[in-house]
Parts: structure tokens; sequence; C-alpha cells
């Protein structure tokens, strides 16, 4: 079924593992608690989300910094 609704919006398939990643790495982006992401996916241990979106956490690491930055230039 999701093939198809993909292939009739002209996008690329993704799997249903990568909507999960996705999903993820969006709510944690957006701000989302590291802790209530990690219950959503049902990991037994924080440190497997942690180990996993690291990339995510990276980033929101340099916005942060953008944000300190900027707060304190002006």
């Amino acid at each position: 079924m999701i093939t198809k609704t993909l292939d009739a919006l002209e996008i690329e398939h993704i799997s249903i593992h990568g909507l999960r990643n996705t999903h993820a790495s969006v709510l944690i982006y957006k701000g989302a608690n590291i802790h209530s992401v990690s219950k959503r996916l049902e990991h037994t241990d924080i440190q497997t989300t942690l180990d996993h979106y690291s990339h995510v956490l990276k980033e929101m690491e340099e916005r942060d910094e953008e944000i300190a930055i900027n707060v304190y230039s002006s």
C-alpha cells in the first residue's frame, strides 16, 4: 500500500524503518525530550537512542551555539 501511494505521489520509496528513523530525528531536532523519544521508540536503554541519533544531537549543538552567539552579540 505504501509503495502505491509513494508511486502516485512521485515520492522516492522509503521503508517503514526509514520512516521510523525520520520520525525520531524530526522529533529530536524540533526539541522533543530525548527520554520521551527513547520511550516512544521502545528502546530499553536511552543510550541506544543517544548513540543512534547522535548526528541530530550534533546538529542541535551547532544550532544552539549560533543561538548563544546571537544572544550575546546583540
